[in-house]
C-alpha cells in the first residue's frame, strides 16, 4: 500500500465525482419530471429519483449482470434478468414514463407550434448528425494504413474453415470469407501473451528477448529493434491498445509512440477489487472514459467495463488516427482475460441455462493440483469451454465494430489487416480427472496451447490464396508487414522471415518452430511426473518496484526458466527438452520419428543462441 497509496485519493475523488455528478443528473431529471405533473409536492422528488435509478440498474443488470453478482439480495432477480430480459425491456418502460409524463407536461402547459416544431428539428438534426458520422468524407486523403489485431487465447478450431462450428467468431469467419488468407498451420514459440507479443514485436524467440513469461523485470528485456519502430522511424502514427494491462502492457522500446493501455502495476491489481457500481452505472460512456479511463476501459473490472462501447470508442480512434497520417494501430482483444465475464447477448450463446448462474457469468478458479482439480466444484469441461466460446464470441464483436467502422469510412478494401491470436487454451481434455478445472495456455508444448490464428488480408489489387497450409510462426509477421508496407526490414539476425512469397503463390522454404513453456498456475509435474518440480506458485515471487510496477524477482526468474520445457516442431514431430526431478534433461519425441537428428541438431543450434 505504500506504493499506491499517493495515487488513491485522487482517484477515489474522480470516483466521488461520478458519484456526486450522477446522482445529481438523477436529482435534476426528477424534479423535472415531478415539476412537469403540476401540483405534486416535491418530496415526491424522492421516490422518482429511487424510480430513474432502478430504470439505469435494470439496464445495465441486462447488459452486463456481473455489475451485481456479488449482492446476494439481488441474485435471485438478477438470475431472471439473465435468462429472460432484453435491452428493450428497461427502455420501454423508461419511454413509456417519459411518454406520459411529457402528455400530462403538454396537456398543462400547451405549448405553441413554433415550441413543437423547435423541439421536433432539434432531435432531427441529431438522428442526422448520427447517420452520417460514420460515411465516408468525399475527398479525404487515404494514407496507408495497416491494422494488427490480436485476439488472446484464440483457438483457430473454433473457425469454419479448421473443423469448427463457424458460430464463435461471425466476424472474423465474414474476415476470411472477403480476400484474407488463413495460416492454416501458425504457431507461437510461447502460450503466454506478454512473452508472445515481444516475439512478434522483435520477430526473435523468446530466449533471445529476455522476456520469458509474463510480469517479466524491464531490466532483462534486451533493447531490440522492433517492426513497430520501424513503422515509427518511417514517418508513421503508431498506436496499440488494450483494455487489459494486468500481465502484458507495452512500454517505449516497443516501438508504438502512443500507448492506450491501463495503468500497469499494482494499483490495476488493486483495482479489480474494487466494486464501484456507480462508476457502472453513471460512467460507461465516453465521458466517463475521459474522466475515469482506470475504471470504464479496464477490462479487469467484472461489470464497470463496457466492452462494446470500449470498442465503439476504438473505432473512432482509429478512424481519426488513419485521417492525420500513414497509421499502424495495433488493438490487443483481451475478453478471455479473467475476470471472463461475458455481456449481453454473449452470456445466452453458449452455456447452458441449466448451470449455477456464478458459471454463468464469470470465469472461476479452480486450481490444478497433482491427483486432481481441487476445486472445480462440479464445473464441466464442456462448460468451461462454453464459457470461453461466449468470451470469444465477445472480442470477436469487438473486432468486428473495428472491421465494420473500416468499411462504413470506405478504408477496409486499401487497408493491410493481420488478426492473430497469442495463443490457445488447454481445458485438459486428456486429464479427465482435471474437468472443470481453470484452463491454461503455457503449460505444455501441445497443439490446444500453442497452434494459432493467424490470417492477413492485403491491400486491395493484390490476388492472394484463401488458405495456406504451410507451417508459419508467429515472429514472421513483423517481416512480412515489413515487406508489404515497403519498409525497411529488421536486422539480418532476426528468427522470423517475410512471408509473402506464400502469400503470392512463389516458392517458400518453411522453417521450424521453437517453442518453450512459460510460467502458469500449474506446476508442470502435474502432467509430467518426474519433471522438475517447478518453481514456487507463490506472491514473494514477485516484487514491487517504488514506481508500482509489479515484476518477478530475481530468485523466482531463476526458477522459471529452469522450470521451462524447450522444443522444436517441424510440422510433422515435435522434438521437446524437459528437466527432470532427478537431474538432467531428457528428449522426447512425438510424432513421426523415424527421423529426428536433423531437427535435433537445429534444437541444439538454437538453444545455443541464449544470450
Amino acid at each position: 500500500m505504500g506504493v499506491i497509496g499517493p495515487l488513491l485519493p485522487g482517484l477515489l475523488a474522480r470516483v466521488a465525482g461520478v458519484y456526486v455528478l450522477g446522482g445529481a443528473v438523477l436529482g435534476a431529471l426528477a424534479g423535472g419530471c415531478v415539476r412537469a405533473w403540476g401540483g405534486v409536492r416535491w418530496f415526491w422528488a424522492v421516490p422518482a429519483w429511487c424510480l430513474l435509478l432502478a430504470l439505469q440498474a435494470w439496464d445495465r443488470a441486462i447488459h452486463r449482470p456481473a455489475l451485481f453478482d456479488d449482492v446476494p439480495v439481488l441474485r435471485p432477480v438478477l438470475a431472471w434478468l439473465v435468462d429472460h430480459g432484453a435491452p428493450w425491456h428497461p427502455r420501454l418502460a423508461a419511454g413509456l414514463g417519459v411518454g406520459v409524463t411529457l402528455a400530462v407536461w403538454g396537456w398543462r402547459v400547451r405549448p405553441g407550434p413554433r415550441a413543437v416544431a423547435a423541439v421536433a428539428a432539434a432531435g432531427g438534426a441529431v438522428a442526422l448528425l448520427a447517420a452520417g458520422s460514420a460515411r465516408p468524407l468525399i475527398g479525404e486523403t487515404r494514407h496507408p494504413l495497416v491494422v494488427l489485431i490480436g485476439v488472446d487465447a484464440f483457438r483457430p478450431d473454433r473457425l469454419r474453415m479448421l473443423g469448427g462450428s463457424g458460430n464463435v467468431a461471425p466476424a472474423l469467419e465474414g474476415f476470411l470469407e472477403e480476400g484474407a488468407t488463413l495460416f492454416t498451420q501458425a504457431y507461437t514459440p510461447i502460450a503466454q501473451t506478454e512473452p508472445a507479443w515481444r516475439s512478434l514485436l522483435t520477430g526473435r524467440w523468446p530466449h533471445r528477448t529476455g522476456v520469458r513469461y509474463s510480469l517479466t523485470a524491464e531490466s532483462r528485456a534486451l533493447p531490440l529493434p522492433t517492426f513497430a519502430g520501424r513503422f515509427t522511424e518511417a514517418g508513421w502514427r503508431t498506436v496499440f491498445a488494450t483494455d487489459c494491462s494486468r500481465f502484458h502492457s507495452e512500454g517505449p522500446d516497443s516501438g508504438f509512440s502512443t500507448r492506450l493501455q491501463p495503468p500497469r502495476g499494482a494499483v490495476n491489481f488493486l483495482l479489480e477489487k474494487l466494486r464501484y457500481r456507480g462508476v457502472g452505472l453513471f460512467a460507461d460512456h465516453a465521458l466517463g472514459a475521459a474522466w475515469l479511463p482506470e475504471f470504464t476501459d479496464n477490462r479487469a473490472l467484472a461489470g464497470i467495463h463496457d466492452p462494446v462501447g470500449y470498442s465503439e470508442r476504438l473505432a473512432a480512434r482509429l478512424l481519426a488516427e488513419a485521417r492525420q497520417g500513414p497509421t499502424l494501430f495495433a488493438f490487443h482483444a483481451t475478453a478471455a482475460h479473467f475476470p471472463g465475464d461475458p455481456v449481453y447477448p454473449y452470456y445466452r450463446r453458449f452455456v447452458a441455462a441449466s448451470e449455477p448462474l456464478e458459471r454463468r457469468l464469470r470465469m472461476h478458479f479452480s486450481p490444478v493440483v497433482p491427483g486432481g482439480s481441487r476445486g472445480a466444484g462440479g464445473w464441466s469441461r464442456e462448460g468451461t469451454e462454453a464459457l470461453y466460446d461466449e468470451l470469444l464470441a465477445q472480442a470477436d464483436a469487438q473486432v468486428g465494430r473495428l472491421l465494420d467502422a473500416l468499411r462504413q469510412t470506405g478504408r477496409y478494401d486499401d487497408a493491410l489487416i493481420v488478426l492473430f491470436s497469442d495463443h490457445g487454451e488447454s481445458f485438459h481434455a486428456d486429464h479427465p480427472e482435471l474437468a472443470g478445472a481453470t484452463p491454461v495456455h503455457g503449460a505444455r508444448l501441445s497443439e490446444e496451447e500453442y497452434r494459432v490464428v493467424l490470417a492477413v488480408k492485403p491491400p486491395r489489387g493484390m490476388a492472394v490464396p484463401k488458405r495456406v497450409d504451410t507451417l508459419v510462426r508467429l515472429v514472421d509477421v513483423g517481416p512480412t508487414m515489413l515487406s508489404l508496407a515497403g519498409l525497411p526490414a529488421l536486422p539480418a539476425d532476426v528468427d522470423g522471415v517475410s512471408l509473402v512469397p506464400l502469400l503470392r503463390g512463389e516458392p517458400f522454404a518453411p522453417s521450424p518452430l521453437y517453442a518453450e513453456t512459460g510460467f502458469t498456475h500449474v506446476s508442470p509435474e502435474v502432467f509430467d511426473p518426474g519433471h522438475w518440480p517447478g518453481a514456487p506458485r507463490a506472491f514473494d515471487a514477485y516484487r514491487i518496484r517504488p514506481d508500482g510496477v509489479v515484476e518477478v524477482g530475481a530468485t523466482a526468474h531463476d526458477a522459471m526458466v529452469r522450470e521451462k520445457d524447450r522444443g522444436a516442431f517441424d510440422g510433422k514431430r515435435w522434438l521437446v527438452d524437459q528437466p527432470r526431478a532427478e537431474g538432467g534433461v531428457r528428449r522426447t519425441c512425438a510424432g513421426d520419428c523415424s527421423d529426428v537428428s536433423s531437427l535435433g541438431g537445429w534444437l541444439d543450434a538454437v538453444l545455443a543462441q541464449a544470450p
